[in-house]
Parts: C-alpha cells; sequence; structure tokens
C-alpha cells in the first residue's frame, strides 16, 4: 500500500523544517555544542512539525555521522529511524496512555540503558491528557532522568500542563506555517510525487489548510488522486468547494451602500443555484476584510494585481472605516451552523448594514433634539441667538405679531420635556411655541393631556463624569438617582474593562468573570461578581486599590471600589453585545432600557 504523502515527507534534516527555523537551528546549534536538554516541550498547532521534529531529534542524537547538528541519513541508526524501526524511539500516545499506571511502567523502564544507540528518547505526545496523578508521578524523572534518556512532549494545549512540568522542561513554540513557507514545501512534494500543479493552485492549497502543513499535503494528496497529477485552480476550487463567485463582491459593495433590496436578492439567487451558503459568507467576510486594508492604505494580498486595487479603491471610496467595521461584524457574527441551508443569517447581517446609516441619522436627530431649547420657552444659557446678534431672547419672542394665528401642526414630533416621549420619527405633530402675548394654547388630545403631570423623560443618556457623589443626600440615593448613577457607570464599562486590562491581566480577568455595576453613589462603585471567588478576590486590598484607581480615571473624579457577591448579576459584556442589535437600538431610541435579572427584581410592581 502507498504511503501518504504527509508521513512520506516528512522532514529528514533541519534544514526540511518548514517555518519553524527558530527551532530547528537551536537544536542544531545544542546538537553541535553537546549542549542537548534532559526535556523539551514542543507546543504549537497542530501540523506545524511537533512530532517529526521530536523524531527528527532523537535520529540526530544517535546518529554515529552527525555533521553540524544534521543526521546523515546512511548510518544504521539513522536508516532505523527512517524505516520506523527504532528500537531507542519510545512513542508515547497521551491520550490512550494517560493514567498513572503507565507512567509508573515508563518510570521503571527508562533506568534500562538504549538498545543500540546513546541515548533512549521518549516523545510522548498531546501531553496535556494526562492525569494530575500521572503528572505528579512524572515529575521528579523528568527533573532528574539518566543521563542516557531524553524527554520531548508535544502539546497543542500547553495552557493545560502544570507550571512545575513546564519549569522542568526546555520550551519551544512552533508557529503557524507562513504561506510562502507551505507553498515552497508543497511544491518540493509536488516535484517528487511528479505532480504539476499552477503555482496559484498550490497557494490556494495554502491558504485553505491555515498554517497546517500536514493538511496541506493532505489536500494536494487527495486533489490529485481526484483529478490526476496535472491540477490547475479549477480543479482546486471544485475540490475543496470552494466557491469563487463573484457575487460575493457584489453583496459586500451593497451591504456598504445599504441596498437591502439588491442584496436580498441576490443572496436569494446563491440560494437557488444551490452553492454552499457557508463558503459564500467566508468569502464575503475575506472581500469586507480586503476593502478594510485598502481602507487602511494597506494592500490586502500578496501579489494582488493592480485591476484589482483598484477595484477595491473605488468600492471603498467615501465609504467610512465605521461603516466597514458594522459589515464585517454582522456577516462575522452570522451563525451558519444552525442551519446551513438557510439564508435568513446573511439576510439579518444586510438588514443590519442597511440600517447603519439610518441609526446615523437618528443619532443626529437626536443630538439635535437634546440641544434645542424646549418648545413654548425662552432658551437657557448658551441656547438663545448667536453671540453677536444684537438681540435678546426677549425681543425675539415679542417680534411675532399677537394676532398671529398659530401655524399648523408640523411631521416634528412634540418636544421631549412635555413627558411624552415620543421619538421624532414617529410621531406625526408637535405643538408650536407659544408667543409671549399670544392667545391661549389649543388644548394637546386627550391622551397626551394624561401624561402633563408626569416627569419629563430624559431623552440624553446620564454623563458618566457627572458628580453623582456629591449629590446623594444624607438619607441616601434615591430610587431615581441610584438607577441614573449605576447607567451612567455602566456605559463606561468598556474602557473601564480596557484600561484594567492595561493596568494588569489580573484586574482584566477579574472584570471580564461574569460581572456589573449593581450600585453607584456616594463616592463608591460596587461592582457584582456572579462567582464568589471572583468577588474575593477582587476585594483584597492590592486589587481593590487599582480597580479604585482605574475607575477614578475613567470617571473623572475619585471613587472607591467596593466588590460584592451577586449570584444573579447580569454580565456587562452579554448586556453590550445587545446593545449592538439593531433591534435593541430602536428600543432603547423609543425609551426603553437594557435590565438585568437584578434590575427585574427590583422594578416597582405599580
Amino acid at each position: 500500500m502507498p504511503e501518504i504523502l504527509y508521513r512520506k515527507w516528512r522532514p529528514r534534516t533541519f534544514g526540511e523544517v518548514a517555518g519553524q527555523e527558530h527551532v530547528a537551528t537551536t537544536l542544531k546549534n545544542a546538537l553541535t555544542t553537546n549542549r542537548v536538554a534532559h526535556a523539551y516541550l514542543f507546543a504549537g498547532p497542530r501540523g506545524t512539525g511537533k512530532t517529526s521534529t521530536g523524531r527528527l531529534l532523537g535520529k540526530a542524537l544517535n546518529c554515529t555521522n552527525r555533521l553540524e547538528g544534521e543526521p546523515c541519513n546512511a548510518c544504521e541508526s539513522c536508516l532505523d529511524y527512517l524505516a520506523g524501526r527504532a528500537l531507542d524511539l519510545i512513542e508515547l500516545d497521551a491520550a490512550s496512555n494517560r493514567g498513572i499506571d503507565e507512567i509508573r511502567s515508563l518510570r521503571e523502564k527508562v533506568a534500562f540503558a538504549p538498545g543500540a544507540g546513546e541515548y533512549k528518547v521518549y516523545l510522548i505526545d498531546e501531553v496535556h491528557m494526562l492525569t494530575d496523578a500521572a503528572f505528579n508521578a512524572l515529575l521528579k524523572t523528568l527533573e532528574e532522568p539518566p543521563p542516557h534518556v531524553v524527554f520531548i512532549l508535544a502539546t497543542t494545549e500547553a495552557h493545560k500542563l502544570p507550571a512545575t512540568i513546564i519549569s522542568r522542561s526546555q520550551r519551544f513554540d512552533f508557529r503557524r506555517i507562513p504561506l510562502a513557507a507551505a507553498v515552497a514545501r508543497l511544491q518540493t512534494i509536488a516535484d517528487g510525487e511528479s505532480i504539476k500543479a499552477e503555482p496559484a493552485a498550490l497557494e490556494l492549497i495554502a491558504r485553505t489548510a491555515t498554517g497546517s502543513l500536514r493538511d496541506g499535503a493532505n489536500l494536494l494528496d487527495q486533489l490529485a488522486t481526484s483529478y490526476g497529477n496535472d491540477l490547475t485552480v479549477e480543479h482546486v476550487r471544485a475540490g475543496l468547494g470552494l466557491i469563487g463567485d463573484e457575487r460575493a463582491g457584489r453583496l459586500a459593495r451593497l451591504a456598504l451602500q445599504g441596498d437591502l433590496a439588491g442584496g436580498l436578492t441576490l443572496i436569494a439567487s446563491v440560494r437557488d443555484d444551490g452553492l454552499d451558503l457557508r463558503q459564500f459568507q467566508r468569502e464575503i467576510i475575506d472581500e469586507l476584510r480586503d476593502l478594510l486594508m485598502v481602507k487602511s492604505g494597506l494592500d490586502p494580498a500578496e501579489g494582488a494585481t493592480l485591476e484589482r486595487l483598484a477595484d477595491l479603491r473605488q468600492a471603498v471610496d467615501g465609504v467610512a472605516i465605521a461603516t466597514l467595521l458594522t459589515a464585517l461584524r454582522s456577516f462575522g457574527e452570522a451563525d451558519m451552523k444552525q442551519d446551513p441551508n438557510s439564508t435568513l443569517p446573511l439576510d439579518i447581517a444586510l438588514a443590519e448594514c442597511a440600517l447603519a446609516d439610518g441609526q446615523t441619522v437618528t443619532q443626529a436627530n437626536a443630538q439635535r433634539r437634546s440641544s434645542a431649547p424646549p418648545t413654548g420657552q425662552s432658551a437657557g444659557p448658551g441656547q438663545g441667538p448667536p453671540a453677536g446678534s444684537g438681540r435678546d431672547p426677549q425681543t425675539v419672542r415679542q417680534e411675532r405679531p399677537a394676532s398671529a394665528t398659530p401655524p399648523p401642526m408640523t411631521s416634528r414630533a412634540a418636544d421631549p420635556s412635555s413627558g411624552n416621549g415620543i421619538p421624532e420619527e414617529r410621531a406625526g405633530y408637535s405643538w408650536p411655541a407659544a408667543s409671549a402675548e399670544s392667545a391661549p394654547e389649543p388644548a394637546p388630545p386627550e391622551h397626551i393631556r394624561r401624561t402633563e403631570d408626569a416627569p419629563a423623560v430624559q431623552t440624553s443618556p446620564p454623563n458618566p463624569l457627572s458628580d453623582f457623589g456629591e449629590r446623594v443626600p444624607e438619607g441616601g440615593l434615591e430610587t431615581g438617582s441610584a438607577r441614573s448613577d449605576v447607567e451612567a457607570v455602566r456605559a463606561q464599562m468598556r474602557p473601564i474593562f480596557e484600561k484594567a486590562r492595561a493596568a494588569g491581566f489580573q484586574l482584566g480577568a477579574l472584570l471580564n468573570s461574569g460581572c456589573d455595576v449593581i450600585e453607584a453613589g456616594d463616592g463608591a462603585v460596587v461592582v457584582g461578581f456572579r462567582h464568589p471567588v471572583h468577588a474575593a478576590k477582587a476585594s483584597e486590598e492590592a486589587n481593590a486599590a487599582s480597580l479604585s484607581r482605574v475607575f477614578s480615571e475613567v470617571l473623572g473624579r475619585p471613587v472607591t471600589f467596593k466588590a460584592k457577591q451577586s449570584p444573579d448579576v447580569a454580565d456587562w459584556k452579554a448586556r453590550e453585545t445587545a446593545g449592538r442589535s439593531s433591534l435593541v437600538r430602536a428600543a432603547q431610541e423609543m425609551g426603553a432600557r437594557i435590565i438585568g435579572p437584578g434590575d427585574a427584581e427590583s422594578e416597582d410592581p405599580r
């Protein structure tokens, strides 16, 4: 049976290890100067050469004609390694030999001398799968093994290893193989197997493998089996299920233009043609990413043609980076896993992009509405005529004739200070401002007159820099005041979290562990934590002092941070994510607000 390509073309020397020059050079120098460690830890993504490098190190250690750290591949020991029959290379799969009994057996056998070479090499793959008891049994042997034993631990999840194991090993981090190195290695394999592949086809295979050379060699083997030894880009696209449809680029541009009808029609045509919607989504994201890079002044990809660059520059001409970011986030978060054949996630993502411009208009209107003086009242300081106009507000009001009849109702909404809280975009009328000597205003409709005694609705968010600590009465915070203080601090949780993470990893981790602001006032901010261990950690003197400093810097005045265990607290990140939804934003414009479990319980039942 022929051997599969990725096994057949394992690197035979350190010079053939693709994309891991920092590892290969260090190991060669260690072999040359005879400074080989007793234990190595190879960590990195799958398919990047960890096991192959471990075998290569074992072969080089026992090579009798080693030259500048490289094995000769001709002596008897090297031939045994190449044939897979070397007795001094013991490979263990920790996923299936993860218990303490297997490690005890290994510990008993390490004392025996090598069978043929100078060293006995133990290669333990996926070492993070060992149990805690097995790690404890391995500790002493790993720290002080016999002089003829070398341990090589390979793992894809180094963060799961105990610190005691890591500290007893020399760690090498394997990186994802760069595109150029992967293409060069695939070209070497293709030439050795008499496969004629276009350079663009090999590059497409390497991109699909996403830094894993083993995946790339497997794909090359599969495609050569399917289409023969003459591979073209079309063969690769068809074999890997890549669409390469120009409609992905068109949809990305329609999303940036806010063309909802055209985009929905295009998505429906892709579905009707039976194309893979998940792959179509990936290509839309790639197109939007290229557009974002061009907008930032960068080249989207190596080897892009001048025509391609000109097309991308034309597409982003006049498009704001915020619009590109909205489109990328919307299509990137579209969940196609539930039903890969449904276009609904793509339809929703497109609708969110189309609504982005509408949201901008709405926010601008809200800003103008909050800065305008209340209807029927004289303008306050800073709200009257421009400086230097020579006219005061009273003079302007008296210029209107006393006999003038009230103008007809317009399409503007009633002023927010009237207490009705009707957004401008959803109202069909407004009441004109009364002059100083005009006739009384006509009575408003009954459904509006009932709200005259209600408190005014606050249309603008509370100022996060307000001095909430100074306006607390002696008897404590009132309900409305306390809620506005909490909302003001909650609105700043994202910059607070970023500043805490920059100040220290542990501080950022604490604010990233299911918490939110539950109380604010009297110069203090109380953050509720869902888990008691996080509340206790945040209450420690050093952490509390650091978080007090972070909150004070962001809020603009001295405050004291306090932590409290609150099982039902909502996560501020989930609330922030919910706030990005177009439906939630529309509800907020109508006066709604996002609440957590604790808020729901504290609402007045009346």
